[in-house]
């Protein structure tokens, strides 16, 4: 169902960061901005890259708690409206009203899929796999340990949870799986 309602062949699919969030994002004293940390980079519909940074707006990574999101900081609908009227401006052309709505609503769809991934990278990253090798470089032993200095597993559950209200939000409590 989320496939049926995201997949047209109008999107626009580009080069996107997909961790758009504050601490990817720097600006010089001249006003510059520049992104930073590509590593999560590869060709995706600009929709979901927009959403995903729409998400991003509500976590304070430098906080004592990390991950604890503040979903009061999502982005309200006027905000989102001019983010994306501005993402579709370039030189002298201003994008239609039509044109800001339907990129505005794939991009609420979309964010179901950054709370998904995030999510199941959540529950993955809780558990960092250990490798020890000998001095030939052979594998010693390997073994499992704990991440804590970032609750992933709190984390991924915020982001299901968020994903849940927005999937009910969007497409209804038909019961449809994800």
């Amino acid at each position: 169902m989320l496939k049926n309602e995201i997949s047209h062949d109008s999107q626009e699919v580009r080069r996107c960061h997909n961790d758009l969030q504050y601490g990817n994002i720097a600006m010089d004293k001249d006003g510059t901005i520049s992104l930073l940390n590509y590593e999560c980079s590869t060709h995706n519909p600009v929709a979901y890259d927009i959403a995903n940074h729409f998400c991003e707006m509500v976590a304070n990574y430098h906080s004592e708690t990390p991950h604890v999101l503040d979903y009061s900081k999502y982005p309200d609908l006027k905000e989102r409206r001019r983010f994306v009227t501005i993402y579709l401006s370039h030189g002298e052309y201003f994008p239609t009203d039509a044109q800001v709505e339907r990129l505005l609503n794939d991009v609420e769809k979309y964010t179901l899929a950054s709370h998904l991934l995030w999510c199941l990278r959540g529950i993955i990253s809780n558990y960092l796999e250990v490798i020890e090798f000998d001095q030939e470089g052979y594998q010693r032993k390997s073994f499992i340990v704990e991440i804590t200095d970032f609750d992933y597993m709190e984390y991924a559950r915020q982001r299901f949870q968020q994903y849940r209200l927005k999937k009910r939000e969007l497409l209804g409590s038909s019961g449809i799986s994800p």
